[in-house]
């Protein structure tokens, strides 16, 4: 059975159960999720004391790359060729430290390099192969220069999901090994896109490794929804109108499109959240020119301005955050504790060089001028990283008590 749902006006359809995700829960709220304890009016017969949960401790880890002193990284006179190291950082401290060289299974792209569960993920084409290693070590190799955009962890095994160097297609794979592999195909998001997390676009809905992609050639497009490796295709979806993002919550597909308005919005994103999801992405402000903001989520159509520029957005509890570089390279933020832009020339490589601890945003940036260090902004406070390089990406994890 197929339940079509109006999710926000003239711009996004929920797209109703497929068949192969019948039966799941749909976001309704559980029966035992309600407060328990005794009846009203009665009282246990010997209370005891509330027993205060211990904090949960919050690391931050960063990677970074670091160049011989005398070699000047930011003209790029010898990139690729030059011996660099790739570092780990756990709470400012190196914690691995891992020399380039010909058999190594990193390069120094910032884009290559992805931080998960305190582990260094990295990959490498080389020789007519794709290298995934982790925190230095090479994990396996496949045929073909492609790159990730999906990284999930299970137990002892790793899932992948990449694209060809060139050209359409996309391999999901176990260990290397190729569970689902499409020619003509597209996954939706990446390893870069804040909206997908830390895993990308592969990632878990209902205990199930999940993504998303599309198939086929303009103006003849086919959408599909994979769960463990099963594909499944929505059907009644209109392709002309613009499919901005699609994404797998509570064994739904939602699905984010240029409905009736074009050019309303750009760039949009679903952000799947608990009891319910938010949208941000870029607008048109009716004069010829585009902010970047968010939907508000009680009537899914007034639109709220972050900034005006072109910004990477990031949601959180606390509410929408984005960050802007700009070509001269002052970077930007914007969120609910105000807006704030860095005091010097900086390059901001990746969405990835940011995140937050609560509501703080943390930004990991590179000043242009040799003469100054990386440093982790925190608030107002530039935490110095002594390196001759820059900050490749950042994560935050929350590590709770035994």
């Amino acid at each position: 059975m197929r339940t079509p749902f109006l999710l926000l006006s003239l711009l996004a359809v929920l797209a109703g159960c497929d068949p192969l995700l019948d039966g799941l829960n749909g976001g309704k709220p559980r029966s035992d999720c309600g407060p328990h304890g005794p009846g009203q009016g009665e009282k246990p017969a010997h209370p005891d004391p509330p027993v205060l949960p211990e904090k949960p401790d919050t690391i931050l880890y960063f990677s970074a790359v670091r160049f011989p002193d005398d070699y000047d990284w930011q003209r790029d006179t010898a990139y690729g060729s030059t011996p660099f190291e790739l570092r780990l950082y756990r709470d400012g401290e190196p914690v691995l430290v891992l020399p380039s060289g010909p058999d190594a299974c990193f390069v120094p792209d910032p884009d290559r390099h992805h931080l998960l569960s305190g582990h260094l993920y990295t990959e490498r084409m080389a020789d007519g192969m794709t290298r995934v290693g982790r925190d230095g070590d090479e994990l396996f190799r496949f045929p073909g220069r492609e790159y990730l955009v999906g990284l999930l962890e299970d137990g002892d095994d790793l899932y992948t999901l990449s694209r060809p160097a060139r050209g359409r297609g996309f391999s999901y794979r176990k260990n290397g090994e190729i569970l689902l592999n499409r020619t003509d195909g597209a996954p939706f998001g990446d390893l870069n896109d804040p909206s997908y997390g830390p895993t990308g676009a592969l990632y878990r809905d209902d205990g199930k490794i999940c993504f998303c992609f599309t198939a086929g050639a303009a103006p003849n497009w086919s959408f599909y929804l994979a769960r463990d490796g099963r594909e499944t295709r929505l059907d009644n979806l209109l392709p002309s109108a613009g499919i901005l993002d699609i994404k797998q919550h509570g064994g739904r597909a939602l699905i984010l499109q240029h409905a009736f308005q074009k050019n309303l919005m750009s760039d949009g994103r679903i952000w799947p959240e608990e009891g319910g999801f938010a949208i941000t992405g870029r607008f048109s402000d009716g004069t010829g020119g585009y902010f970047s903001g968010y939907l508000d989520p009680g009537t899914w159509t007034e639109q709220h301005r972050l900034c005006n520029e072109e910004a990477t957005l990031y949601r959180r509890p606390e509410g929408t955050y984005a960050v802007s570089a700009a070509a001269s390279g002052t970077v930007r933020w914007y969120g609910p504790g105000g807006a704030g832009q860095s005091g010097r020339p900086c390059h901001f490589p990746t969405p990835s060089c940011a995140g937050f601890m609560g509501d703080r945003l943390l930004l990991a940036l590179t000043p242009r001028d040799a003469a100054h260090r990386p440093y982790i902004l925190d608030g107002s406070r530039e935490r110095e990283v002594d390196l001759h390089g820059y900050i490749s990406s950042l994560a935050v994890e929350i590590s709770l008590p035994n």
